[in-house]
């Protein structure tokens, strides 16, 4: 990975700078991974197939328009050599894999007439929601990234009309909403001429035993995706209020993590982890201010009121705006 990720390394660590589901992973996971030796023990299924059909049973589209891959990073490194020898457009501030990969493949980001563009709904860092009529409105082929549609509720979405709009690559994760990204999965929605030629790119057994049988289990646990969006936004809001109070400024989101803009974020990241806590510096995005932006998780109420209290013991030095 060229860039820094979310993700504190110490155990030990309040860890706010990744955005998993704070319900942890479904109990069907678990219990997926726990009795998961005959899985091991075989080899998978080349092209992932039980859990692409699975997710063509949710969506309700067919099976030859779903691919899957080790996670949405992985989707987005074998998409970028659908585009070799044309330039690309991403559209900022956005996740940096997208840079990387094109950059990787050879392939010009942000210069001359874009043969593709890529974006986030809702984007990341941001946690910000497009309207899909207006993506729509953007020329050209377009990859658009929904890692984070499940906490937004589907709104939006562009996953059902990907199945027969050529020009769109949607995609998607199971690590944020089933928090679950030690598996490593992920998959893409779109026509099925692209995702034949995706698929013949793609290496076979790019999806594990574990992890096909552990998002087939995810899927289905309905109840499970209830009480996430029954409890996510309620998180979101209060935490949004507490950084408000404090003097922070969060920007409205969708999503299961919370940008605030501070006035040095450096300063703020280095108190924090003298305090146990993780946050996420933004300054590997592209398209943020640099040093003036800091990321923080939703996570369950007891973590949200740590991480509150210990904004605020460090409130005079860090957050008052100089």
């Amino acid at each position: 990975m060229k860039r820094a990720h979310g993700g504190a390394s110490d155990r030990s660590v309040l860890d706010f700078s990744s955005n998993v589901n704070p319900l942890g992973p479904p109990e069907s996971v678990l219990k997926v991974l726990e009795g998961g030796a005959n899985l091991i023990a075989r080899y998978p299924s080349p092209g992932a197939d039980d859990f692409c059909a699975a997710i063509g049973e949710y969506f309700e589209i067919p099976r030859a328009n779903v691919l899957a891959g080790n996670g949405a990073s992985d989707l987005i490194y074998l998409i970028t050599r659908l585009f070799a020898g044309k330039c690309a457009q991403v559209l900022t501030p956005a996740f940096t894999e997208y840079e990387d990969a094109l950059e990787a493949a050879g392939i010009p980001v942000n210069e001359g007439e874009p043969g593709v563009t890529f974006l986030a709904n809702p984007s990341s860092p941001e946690g910000r929601l497009t309207p899909a009529s207006e993506i729509l409105r953007r020329p050209g082929p377009l990859v658009v990234d929904e890692s984070f549609m499940d906490f937004a509720g589907e709104r939006e979405s562009l996953l059902a009309r990907a199945a027969t709009d050529s020009r769109l690559i949607v995609l998607r994760s199971m690590t944020k909403f089933y928090a679950m990204p030690g598996l490593r999965l992920g998959y893409l929605i779109s026509s099925t001429e692209t995702v034949a030629r995706l698929r013949r790119l793609q290496p076979p057994w790019s999806v594990n035993a574990l992890a096909a049988a552990a998002g087939i289990a995810a899927l289905a646990d309905r109840d499970y995706a209830r009480r996430t969006l029954e409890l996510v936004p309620k998180l979101r809001a209060d935490l949004a209020c507490g950084l408000g109070n404090l003097g922070l400024h969060p920007l409205p989101s969708e999503a299961n993590f919370i940008l605030c803009r501070v006035p040095d974020a450096a300063l703020i990241c280095r108190e924090l982890l003298e305090c146990g806590i993780a946050a996420r510096n933004c300054d590997s995005f592209t398209g943020l201010e640099k040093n003036r932006y800091v990321r923080f998780a939703v996570r369950v109420a007891a973590d949200n009121e740590r991480l509150l209290s210990a904004l605020k013991g460090i409130q005079r030095e860090c957050l008052i705006n100089r």
